[in-house]
């Protein structure tokens, strides 16, 4: 017979037949038959004092055990559950550890379950994780009880926009209300942070923006706004014809007068709005000169147009960078040329 059945066997029998031999004592005699065998099971003979009313005897044999896989779940099922969650995690097995925290989070409080996991990283990054695809209520509350408002805060934001991938989420949809709510509510989480100051601003700015662009579906009644970006949604303002409502967008979003006026030429020569493209490069200087309505002339493929504003860009290099694009224009920078050499000779 296997010397090593025959051990078990025997430690099996010493349990039973000593009831009365204290717990240390019976460790000792045990360990000196089960050391003779490397390969022996201490979790099958830990199962059998557990088995026999000898949890402790039990604990202490199961430390013996050197697979992992063979002394966590046996620790779990004795009520060892913190050596359990030390076991798991030393032994870096993510199995394991996914094991003792769900066994722990059915068995215990939630805050006495948050505060076993926060001192272990591996636990605690493979609970978070998890949570965040299956368990966002639960999720908060972890990380409110450790102080991390920040993450509750990126947690509510990126509902809002799970929320705004529902098909109802447009249209004037009621859904918009609790969006911007949330939204609201992750602005005055990271508000009370002085490191997320950033993330506050671009919540408030996200929440206004979101404002503005459901109510330009409502009154559009074209889902195109909600969740594009500052530019886009005034481009898709002046595409409209609603000039005022662009201006109002650049108003409250402080947009500069150089992307105001790059977003407006392009927008009018997207619908090919030649005379009001004119129009608005007549209404004062622009502030980086002609330079955009050429570009958006020549991406709309208009020849024509574009000649309009070559002649006006002041800068003779920049004119030769907008001109390859139109070999017939080459007759500018030559003029240009033959003045400044006119010029030397005076």
């Amino acid at each position: 017979m296997n010397k090593e059945v025959v051990i078990m066997h025997w430690a099996c029998a010493k349990i039973t037949a000593s009831p009365s031999t204290p717990d240390s004592h019976l460790l000792e005699i045990l360990l000196d038959k089960l050391q003779l065998c490397k390969g022996i099971s201490y979790a099958a003979v830990a199962t059998h004092a557990d088995n026999c009313g000898r949890r402790k005897l039990a604990a202490m044999l199961v430390e013996h055990e050197p697979r992992s896989t063979k002394q966590v779940p046996l620790l779990l099922s004795i009520g060892e559950e913190d050596t359990a969650l030390v076991k798991a995690t030393e032994s870096g097995d993510t199995d394991l550890v996914y094991l003792v925290i769900f066994h722990i989070w059915q068995k215990r409080p939630p805050l006495e379950f948050f505060a076993m996991i926060q001192g272990r990283v591996l636990a605690r990054d493979l609970f978070v994780a998890y949570a965040r695809c299956h368990k966002h209520e639960f999720l908060k509350d972890f990380f409110l009880s450790t102080g991390q408002i920040h993450e509750v805060a990126f947690l509510l934001w990126k509902e809002s926009w799970d929320m705004g991938k529902n098909p109802m989420a447009s249209k004037g949809s009621p859904l918009h209300g609790p969006r911007i709510k949330l939204i609201e509510k992750a602005r005055n989480l990271f508000s009370q942070t002085k490191e997320h100051t950033f993330e506050s601003k671009a919540a408030e700015e996200h929440a206004k923006l979101l404002k503005i662009q459901h109510e330009l579906e409502a009154s559009t009644k074209q889902a195109i706004f909600v969740d594009s970006s500052i530019n886009d949604t005034i481009r898709t303002c002046i595409v409209l014809g609603n000039n005022r409502a662009a201006i109002k967008v650049k108003t409250e979003f402080k947009v500069s007068d150089k992307r105001w006026y790059w977003l407006k030429a392009f927008a009018l020569a997207t619908i090919k709005d030649w005379a009001a493209l004119e129009k608005f490069s007549k209404e004062k200087r622009p502030p980086m000169g002609f330079r955009p309505f050429v570009e958006a002339c020549i991406d709309a493929d208009e020849k024509a147009e574009a000649l309009k504003y070559i002649p006006k860009l002041s800068d003779l290099v920049e004119r030769g960078e907008v001109c390859p694009a139109y070999k017939t224009c080459t007759w500018i920078i030559g003029l240009d040329m033959y003045k400044i050499y006119r010029n030397l000779l005076v």
